[in-house]
């Protein structure tokens, strides 16, 4: 059973919510403001994008705008920067060996309640014309505009040199329990279960799932999540199919 997009009217306080036209994300009373770059991500996780490049396609290449790796994985840093701002855990984004990232919890879209003020009453039309007197920029001009231009140049570099320092711990690890020709499976590095449990565990699903292709494996609490994934070689866009089960072990 695939899972559904459908979202229950109760919701309980570890519920998770994103505001899209606040860019603000929500959960148990903790909040975070999103970029926008980090605001279309999320929109496109939520909306099952799992192909990395369709994912920059859709943050970046909508807008007519060429990338590098780096800009993409900054992106992805930030968004989980902002997950554990709001107390997800950082593996909620879970990275796609070579192929992309798939979202591991459940976000639920909610939309602002949208006020129109009152227009204030129009001023009544005053038959001058207005009298224009230049004026020379003033000291405080050329200080700001000195700041603005030479702030972010000493700060860019030190940002990226504070996110190449760092190195946060790699929570994607990933290792291969079996291989057939071309069909992989992959799980996390924790888990026990064997490819014939798995397969198992799986069998819900009609028609029975058969492993072909690259297969990634992860289980958590009450739930279980397998995907497919074919990257033909003559495409650069890989196709992936998520098979969940919740509400099991």
């Amino acid at each position: 059973m695939e899972q559904s997009e459908g979202i229950d009217s109760g919701s309980s306080s570890s519920d998770c919510f994103y505001d899209a036209e606040k860019m603000t994300l929500s959960r148990a009373g903790r909040s975070a403001s999103l970029g926008s770059n980090e605001s279309d991500l999320l929109l496109a996780l939520i909306a099952g994008v799992t192909d990395k490049e369709q994912l920059i396609s859709r943050v970046w290449g909508d807008r007519g705008l060429v990338i590098s790796d780096s800009s993409y994985y900054k992106t992805l840093h930030m968004l989980r920067a902002h997950f554990a701002d709001t107390g997800l855990p950082r593996d909620s984004l879970k990275t796609l060996p070579r192929r992309g990232v798939v979202l591991l919890c459940e976000i639920r879209l909610v939309s602002a309640s949208m006020t129109e003020p009152e227009s204030a009453p129009a001023a009544p039309a005053i038959d001058e014309r207005p009298t224009i007197t230049a004026t020379r920029p003033s000291r405080r001009y050329w200080r700001f505009l000195l700041s603005a231009l030479v702030v972010p140049a000493i700060a860019l570099p030190l940002f990226y040199a504070y996110l190449i320092l760092k190195q946060p711990a790699d929570l994607e690890e990933w290792k291969l329990i079996w291989q057939e020709g071309e069909a992989k499976l992959y799980v996390e590095e924790s888990e026990k279960m064997s490819k014939d449990e798995i397969v198992q565990a799986l069998g819900e699903f009609e028609p029975p799932i058969v492993l072909t292709d690259t297969n990634y494996y992860v289980r958590k609490p009450l739930s279980q999540l397998l995907i497919k994934c074919v990257k033909p070689e003559s495409k650069g866009e890989a196709i992936c199919v998520n098979y969940q089960i919740v509400g099991k072990k």
